[in-house]
């Protein structure tokens, strides 16, 4: 089986033209299924771009959703709408709502969106100032209450979606025939993994950038599942990075460009 892996593409910046040549080299390489670390589109168009996809690309998208995704809307509408959508289309699966995808009987598929939680790096002293916080309606409204509101509902976020991120990571290392769990997120899960310019991003960006929350997840599972390979595949700063924590965990970053979307990998399981 071919998975193609791809990050951050944000197609609201991309021409029909452009869209139409990526959705061609989906076909040109012969995958069965396609895997998105999240930065599809944004709210308002995320819907609509996820239905012109499963038109063009007639392979199972399993996908989750970045920061971008969720600009122009809410976290809580989004979600919503999202779980609606593929209950209703079945080549499409966010994976927080799959818990497991089984691509072979020895390797599983599982995802969660993620979000940067402010505890690596140095919250306090960073300027450094997202859009997220003016586009995505939760994270708006704890800015408008101050800076350490702001960093309260990141956390909010965060938390939740590491805490469902380990018990599906339990449910999938359960199974006895599994080897491998390749995962899917939006935020890496380290700092080691969040690069800029081929160097860790700075402190005052890293608050932005990494997850220790899902970090945390991602150690202990692993750790207590020597023999179990998990591939964690991750985008958000759009530079490459590879991270290998542990002997049998692996962190990739995908490198990425606006108006550029391609394939990251193309994974044989």
């Amino acid at each position: 089986m071919k998975l193609a892996w791809i990050t951050d593409i944000h197609l609201n910046f991309v021409d029909f033209d452009t869209k139409q040549k990526f959705y061609e080299s989906l076909f040109v390489n012969a995958i069965d299924a396609i895997a998105i670390s999240g930065d599809i589109d944004e709210a308002l168009t995320l819907s609509n771009t996820l239905i012109e996809m499963t038109r063009h690309i007639l392979k199972p998208i399993y996908f989750v959703l970045g920061n971008h995704d969720y600009y122009r809307g809410s976290v809580t509408g989004l979600r919503n709408e999202i779980k609606a959508l593929c209950k209703k289309t079945s080549q499409l699966h966010w994976l927080p709502e799959s818990q497991e995808i089984e691509l072979t009987k020895s390797t599983a598929l599982i995802g969660e969106d993620c979000w940067a939680d402010g505890r690596y790096g140095d919250y306090a002293s960073s300027q450094v100032v997202l859009n997220d916080s003016h586009m995505i309606k939760e994270l708006y409204q704890g800015n408008k209450l101050g800076k350490y509101q702001l960093l309260e509902v990141m956390q909010k976020f965060a938390d939740f979606d590491a805490n469902r991120l380990k018990g599906n990571l339990e449910l999938a290392v359960s199974k006895q025939e599994i080897e491998k769990v390749i995962v899917l997120i939006h935020v890496p899960p380290f700092k080691e993994s969040c690069m800029y310019e081929g160097k860790i991003s700075g402190d005052d960006y890293l608050p932005f950038f990494s997850s220790k929350a899902t970090g945390d997840v991602l150690l202990e599972v692993a750790k207590k599942n020597p023999k179990i390979e998990f591939l964690v595949l991750c985008g958000h700063t759009h530079s490459k990075s590879y991270y290998n924590p542990l002997s049998n965990l692996v962190v990739k970053a995908g490198i990425s460009e606006y108006r550029y979307p391609k394939i990251q990998e193309i994974i044989e399981v």
